[in-house]
């Protein structure tokens, strides 16, 4: 456990980076943060948020704003409808990454896309939020199970971040390797595991969700930043569309996850 305020930790891990950077944004109190720090450390980043054609998501909308507000390019990634498309790259996926669970497939596919918008832009630095969720204990497992007591949410983080797919990295690290981007997960690094673990539940998610993140963020507040919500889910539409595009190509099929399970086998 460290003392180190979040910011100062976040200025350590950008500054070393280079100038010309992107940075996924979702609507999220945690990408936001990293945003501002980005400005902070003086780099220019390019806003990048993802959503689907004809669709403008919260989140979408929202990163929109935070990049209108830090004065910083905003550079949508538009995700494709067709769903003979989409069924293209859930077998990329599978196969070339070895995804086998619904949410790691669902959550690594608007980073196919984003890689594609990076090549464009000539962009080969992305910081993103993932792993965030892990020192909060906001899944519905964690709620549960291991919100306390201190042990119990203690030894859920620490085997949360020994974990190098936590989150579903290790696909997406993949991901942005194939298009030569070195993507940076500021809350996987150890510093801010230091600085959350042996924190409890209450003390970093009240009195609002992540607290600990908007405590030091204050700027962030005007915002109304809603709470956390799992990239694919809500109102970005990936698992509908995802689900409906697999099941359709799998006729039978009763679920996504029966679905996705068949394609995988198939290839």
């Amino acid at each position: 456990m460290t003392n180190v305020p979040l910011r100062t930790i976040f200025q350590e891990i950008l500054k070393p980076l280079p100038a010309n950077l992107a940075v996924a944004t979702s609507g999220g109190i945690s990408s936001a943060a990293l945003l501002a720090s980005v400005i902070e450390a003086n780099k220019t980043p390019t806003v990048l948020s993802f959503t689907f054609e004809g669709h403008y998501s919260t989140d979408f909308i929202l990163a929109e704003r935070l990049a209108k507000f830090f004065n910083a390019k905003f550079t949508p990634v538009f995700l494709p409808t067709d769903e003979a498309e989409i069924l293209t790259t859930i077998r990329h996926l599978t196969k070339r990454h070895n995804l086998k669970k619904k949410a790691r497939i669902e959550c690594a596919f608007p980073f196919v896309y984003l890689v594609e918008v990076l090549k464009s832009l000539k962009i080969s630095t992305l910081v993103t939020g993932l792993c965030d969720d892990g020192h909060f204990g906001l899944s519905k497992k964690a709620m549960i199970h291991y919100r306390e007591p201190q042990e119990k949410f203690d030894a859920f983080r620490c085997d949360y971040f020994s974990d190098p797919d936590a989150a579903g990295r290790k696909g997406i690290t993949n991901i942005c390797k194939d298009a030569n981007v070195n993507i940076v997960n500021p809350f996987y690094d150890s510093r801010v595991f230091n600085l959350f673990i042996g924190r409890s539940w209450d003390e970093l998610n009240k009195p609002r969700q992540k607290e600990a993140i908007r405590r030091e963020y204050p700027e962030l507040d005007q915002f109304n930043i809603p709470k956390h919500s799992n990239l694919q889910l809500g109102d970005s539409g990936i698992a509908q569309r995802l689900g409906a595009a697999a099941m359709a190509a799998v006729p039978g099929t009763q679920s996504a996850i029966a679905a996705y399970n068949r394609i995988r086998t198939q290839l």
